[in-house]
């Protein structure tokens, strides 16, 4: 967060049950995904964080406005090392969503992307019960 102090992150949180996991990792997974909507959004837009309980499960959700991820692409995201422009030169190793994934599958979740002209969404999803 310190190298995007100026940017705008809108939160919403709806935690009507409590959830049972391993905090630490929630929060990297967090970090991460709240890393690559910094790092990869419109420079000028806003980062929403949604994170909702209840009978259904527990969901967190990291959006940024900016250029779509193509489909093709979607495939790829999770896998270790993957860059979305191989040969870029950015911060880290390509190795945060594959983190990601890896932390939502040890709790019995998965991370979703759908990306489109108006945002990109990642969405974790595990179960409560």
């Amino acid at each position: 967060r310190s190298g995007h102090a100026d940017r705008v992150i809108r939160t919403e949180l709806a935690l009507a049950r409590p959830v049972a996991c391993d905090p630490d990792r929630i929060g990297q997974l967090l970090s991460n995904l709240l890393g690559n909507a910094l790092s990869h959004g419109d420079p000028q837009g806003a980062v929403s964080v949604r994170a909702t309980s209840g009978d259904a499960g527990f969901t967190l959700s990291v959006a940024n406005s900016g250029a779509p991820i193509a489909d093709s692409a979607r495939t790829e995201l999770f896998k270790p090392f993957s860059r979305l422009k191989p040969g870029m030169v950015r911060e880290g190793l390509g190795l945060g969503l594959y983190i990601a994934s890896q932390i939502a599958i040890a709790h019995g979740g998965r991370i979703d992307v759908v990306s489109d002209d108006a945002e990109t969404r990642f969405t974790f999803r595990m179960p409560t019960g």
